[in-house]
């Protein structure tokens, strides 16, 4: 027997901020159901990083402004 396969849709929107505190430019994953946030880190204008260095957040969207969003 065959199954259809379903796209799940998680209501995801990516972004790209900058952190002007740690100096950090961070890629966002945003999911609207959880109002959570997945930032990775991009660069550091002051320190190194490593992209392990993830944070998960909290997060409410229409409290911020960002530089961009993305697909």
């Amino acid at each position: 027997m065959l199954f259809r396969q379903k796209e799940v849709d998680f209501g995801q929107k990516k972004h790209i901020d900058y952190d002007k505190f740690e100096q950090i430019f961070y890629d966002n994953l945003y999911f609207e159901g959880s109002n959570s946030v997945l930032k990775i880190p991009l660069i550091s204008l002051i320190k190194n990083i490593s992209y392990d260095d993830f944070k998960i957040e909290k997060f409410d969207i229409l409290k911020y402004i960002y530089l961009l969003q993305h697909e």
